[in-house]
């Protein structure tokens, strides 16, 4: 579940002048660009994941976000608001990546890849209000959620502005697809002042993880997938084209 490595890649090229002699960068002219990209990533994230202050770089594990509002999600036996407070996500630097289809040449702006993810735990500050299954659910305070054997789809569409007659790059459109094989979920007080229900209801969604997971998971992806794009942004707006990569 490795959503920084695009990221990860851009800041590192971006500071290149004082990036360690141990990273790789990679030439968008490459013929194996592909390949270099596949193997520059996870090694650069293995490298990097305490952070690093002079490339600023924030630390990967664990790797926070403030907010993750998911809006009224209605999907299946899901019809619920969940909004997720100073999420923690630990496990994203033992990701691998695979299969990079990436063109930065001409006039080609795209990045594709997969990746795999063993194992990711996410801890949050919950509030969750709707239906649930069977359950009406009313619901705040700690959750935490495992993933296991994740497989990810993640892809980038950019495109090219001119700003003091140098070329940038803008994320016109961040895909993310995120499918795990398996998930625990554990919330808190999900029955709001009732703990003995709680922990049936939370029983209840482990033996329907798969169903549940697929009907939120769609409205997770879109979230993350427009945070990602502005974030990705927020980089290529004062980082050059030709700082980003290699000729």
């Amino acid at each position: 579940m490795n959503f920084i490595l695009f990221l990860l890649i851009l800041t590192t090229g971006a500071s290149s002048k004082s990036l360690p002699s141990n990273i790789r960068r990679c030439s968008k002219s490459d013929p194996n660009l592909n390949k270099c990209l596949d193997e520059s990533a996870a090694d650069a994230v293995h490298k990097l994941s305490q952070g690093n202050k002079d490339l600023g770089i924030v630390p990967l594990e664990p790797f926070v976000i403030k907010r993750v509002d998911l809006g009224n999600t209605t999907s299946g036996a899901v019809s619920i608001h969940q909004v997720y407070d100073d999420m923690k996500i630990f496990g994203m630097t033992n990701a691998t990546v695979t299969n990079s289809d990436a063109n930065f040449t001409g006039d080609n702006c795209y990045w594709n890849y997969q990746c795999f993810s063993p194992f990711v735990r996410m801890e949050a500050d919950y509030t969750m209000k709707g239906q649930l299954l069977i359950f009406p659910i009313n619901g705040h305070g700690k959750c935490t959620n495992q993933l296991y054997d994740i497989d990810a789809k993640y892809g980038a569409k950019c495109e090219r502005f001119t700003k003091k007659n140098k070329s940038y790059l803008r994320v016109t459109d961040f895909t993310w697809d995120v499918k795990p094989k398996r998930v625990v979920f554990d919330f808190d007080n999900i029955i709001d002042g009732n703990e003995q229900l709680s922990k049936e209801v939370v029983k209840t969604l482990n033996e329907n993880s798969e169903a549940v997971y697929a009907d939120v998971g769609p409205a997770f992806n879109e979230v993350m997938g427009t945070v990602w794009k502005q974030t990705l942004n927020q980089v290529f707006a004062r980082v050059p084209e030709d700082v980003l990569f290699l000729p």
